[in-house]
């Protein structure tokens, strides 16, 4: 009887590994899609991937590998001006060179990323907001050189969630500092109407900041926070005051006038914004900005690794609503973020990989949920 009791029970634990396993390693059995590119759903919303590994050939190899295996042929990634021409006039195109080419070779389109800060030689007295304020004569040289250089750049836009208010030189957020913003972009839009005139200018990219404090503004009431598990002690009155904050910080600064201000000002052809943790809300975010111009996500994923539930199979779960909600938005393409994960990223666990490259369950959901069209 007592052994009957114990095969019972190793037999219990065996099935409860071969049903969770899957979970905890690599997600199950590989899908593999065909097909030239991926849309998500039955939408003509066109996938891309957003800042993958993608350094060196090892990392690129296994990032045009696992694109191929998802049908996606669509890339974000960054260049950076300071490493690209760290002396004036003198260039260093060698690992920027590999991406590109890797990418043409591969029939990837590239939307890049300029990041806003400048090597030292090319910069002015920063901003009081700490915005990194450039020679503009420089920065036309460089996009210029860039261009020139690279006849694969499918879109393009300068800087990264310019509005957010980081420390780091990256954010333009008094006023003085979104002028020289709208400069820098309208620099960027010239440069490409002369030297490649296929190429879109993307304005990016928005953090959810100017959304979610219209909505809130807009319609008296928080976001709804229902379809989040939240983790490490935070509450639901936690997040509303960390908008509480958020608006408090948008009303000393005049975030409101300030982006309406780049919006008329600027010349771009799309409008770029990045949506995280939330997904019921994803659209209302979306119907603050202006219509007049198509919409891109350049970030989507999740979990938020600061408040959220991080574990693989409630990833796998909320990457269900991700794509729900994205399908259902207005926009051209949306980029996930990211294919593997990185402690260097604040969402550092919405990767569809491990850091050592083992496969998360949230990917083959992902890859379930894409269209390959031939």
């Amino acid at each position: 009887m007592i052994y009957s009791n114990i095969m019972k029970k190793i037999y219990k634990l065996i099935l409860f590994f071969i049903i969770t396993l899957p979970l905890f390693s690599c997600g199950g059995p590989e899908i593999i899609l065909e097909g030239s590119h991926s849309v998500y759903g039955t939408s003509d919303i066109a996938v891309g991937m957003s800042f993958p590994p993608f350094s060196n050939s090892e990392q690129i190899e296994f990032t045009i590998a696992e694109m191929k295996k998802l049908s996606t042929n669509r890339i974000r990634i960054a260049i950076d001006w300071r490493n690209r021409e760290p002396e004036q006039g003198d260039f260093y195109w060698t690992p920027m060179d590999l991406r590109m080419d890797m990418a043409g070779d591969n029939d990837i389109s590239v939307f890049l990323t300029i990041g806003s800060l400048a090597p030292d030689w090319a910069q002015t007295p920063t901003g009081s907001d700490g915005a990194c304020i450039i020679d503009e004569t420089a920065l036309q040289t460089f996009i210029e050189a860039v261009l020139t250089r690279y006849d694969n750049i499918d879109k393009i836009q300068f800087g990264n969630e310019w509005e957010s208010g980081t420390e780091d030189g990256t954010a333009y957020v008094d006023e003085t500092s979104i002028v020289k913003f709208v400069d820098y972009t309208n620099i960027l839009y010239n440069a490409v109407q002369s030297l490649s005139p296929d190429t879109e200018v993307v304005l990016g990219g928005l953090t959810r900041t100017y959304p979610i404090v219209e909505y809130l503004v807009e319609n008296n009431s928080y976001p709804d926070f229902s379809g989040i598990k939240l983790a490490n002690g935070a509450t639901v009155e936690y997040l509303e005051r960390r908008i509480d904050k958020m608006k408090t910080d948008y009303d000393i600064n005049n975030i409101k006038q300030n982006i309406e201000y780049v919006f008329d000002h600027a010349d771009y052809d799309i409008i770029d914004i990045h949506l995280y943790d939330d997904p019921e809300n994803w659209s209302e975010y979306l119907s603050i900005l202006p219509d007049e111009k198509p919409i891109l996500v350049s970030e989507f994923g999740g979990p938020n690794s600061e408040f959220e539930k991080t574990w693989p199979s409630y990833q796998a779960e909320r990457m269900e609503y991700y794509i729900d909600a994205i399908e259902a938005l207005p926009i051209t393409e949306a980029y996930y973020f990211k294919l593997v994960e990185s402690n260097s990223s604040y969402h550092q666990d919405s990767g569809l990989f491990y850091s050592n490259m083992q496969m998360k369950p949230a990917r083959n959901v992902f890859a379930r949920r894409l269209t390959p069209l031939p």
